[in-house]
């Protein structure tokens, strides 16, 4: 065993906290981080003081070019043998329809509530892609939408009699992160998205 003191930390510069953090959206687009541990990991990123705070962010996951961070890649990820092109699809018809949980999420979903209720918490998800795309119809039912602190939303569409109600405003947007579209659909329906 060796009685040499470790290296002492070097000030983190914006270009190594921004390597981190391309290593961190990788890390989730694989699905090896869920939403919610990228957002905390990327949070952690921007405030970090030196190399070794940002060395200890992307430990466990496999080096990227450019970077000494992780370990070895060990093979394809499970979201990348997802097959492409393929919609998934759900849907409450006068039901309720809970996901929560380590979901994977596809690139495309088609959510349909028919006088149903569909509660989806996306804070465990981990995703096929850069971008997800959530098409809710809404007809006379009520979708509820949980992301993490973070993510961006993009929020689009509607339909006559519906409501949307967006609390995402006051969290902090991360740099180069996720993005999860919605296109809400549907006559007299309520959408709600907020960000725990």
């Amino acid at each position: 065993m060796s009685d040499q003191p470790a290296p002492p930390a070097i000030r983190a510069s914006d270009a190594e906290r921004q390597h981190t953090i391309d290593v961190l959206r990788e890390a989730v687009v694989e699905g090896r981080l869920t939403l919610e541990e990228y957002s905390d990991r990327v949070g952690l990123a921007v405030a970090a003081k030196t190399d070794q705070d940002l060395g200890a962010l992307v430990r466990d996951l496999p080096a990227r070019p450019g970077g000494g961070f992780g370990g070895d890649l060990a093979g394809p990820s499970p979201a990348g043998r997802l097959a492409g092109g393929t919609t998934a699809t759900h849907r409450a018809i006068c039901s309720h329809l809970v996901r929560r949980g380590p979901l994977r999420l596809a690139s495309e979903s088609s959510w349909l509530s028919l006088f149903g209720t569909i509660d989806l918490d996306l804070r465990e998800a981990t995703l096929a892609g850069p971008m997800v795309h959530l098409a809710i119809r809404n007809v006379f039912g009520t979708v509820s939408v949980i992301v993490p602190e973070g993510v961006e939303v993009q929020i689009d569409g509607g339909g006559p009699f519906a409501s949307q109600h967006v609390d995402i405003a006051d969290t902090r947007r991360l740099p180069g992160a996720p993005v999860i579209h919605i296109h809400a659909s549907g006559p007299g329906g309520s959408l709600y998205v907020r960000a725990e």
